[in-house]
């Protein structure tokens, strides 16, 4: 099974910011996100995650279509975990509650995941108490949480140092392969997609 994208097309501010992009990613296989800054990473990442609706064009996830011509499924039914560049964590709640929000993992696969990530310790704090890699950490840990279909992470080692980045690296490599899914990664970092076994470059 796989991730497909056929023939997408975005338009914005009149012009084309992607045109007839297509590309495959097998299950267990990391998709590299190439393009310079304000190529459409960000909006392509959005449109799978049907945060962004699409001019044309077909995104298919195991068999599920997610867009077509006749399709649109919203975004929560898309079985998605999604690592923004800016985190996204919900202000209100502690940490423990942001990564267990619409968790399907029990917990001792939460204590695994928070020692994998060097958060227990941080259990109880809010989202303003932590730095930026933890608010990153953070986020991962919900993205897994989900037990997704698909794992997209847009920058998600551009506020780790190097132990938190190799912990990241070893945590999403063993993930994607026990969960059997596919996932996309948008990152500056390239020498950092050198540590991954199945890397396909997807050019925008």
């Amino acid at each position: 099974m796989s991730f497909e994208v056929q023939n997408l097309n975005f338009s914005h501010d009149n012009s084309f910011l992607i045109k007839d992009l297509s590309f495959i990613i097998n299950n267990k296989e990391i998709g590299y996100v190439v393009g310079d800054s304000g190529s459409g990473k960000s909006s392509l990442f959005n449109i799978i995650a049907g945060l962004i609706k699409p001019n044309s064009g077909e995104i298919i996830c195991n068999g599920v279509y997610f867009n077509n011509p006749t399709t649109f499924l919203a975004p929560e039914n898309r079985n998605i975990g999604y690592v923004f560049q800016d985190f996204g964590l919900f202000p209100h709640i502690n940490v423990k509650k942001n990564i267990t929000y619409a968790a399907i993992k029990d917990e001792k696969y939460l204590d695994n995941l928070l020692k994998s990530l060097n958060l227990k310790e941080h259990i109880e704090k809010m989202p303003f108490e932590l730095s930026g890699g933890q608010q990153q950490r953070v986020s991962i840990a919900r993205a897994i949480m989900r037990n997704p279909s698909l794992l997209i992470l847009d920058e998600p080692f551009s506020n780790l140092d190097t132990v938190n980045t190799n912990n990241v690296i070893k945590l999403i490599t063993n993930e994607i392969n026990l969960m059997e899914i596919p996932c996309l990664i948008a990152t500056h970092d390239h020498a950092r997609l050198e540590s991954f076994d199945k890397v396909k470059k997807v050019i925008l």
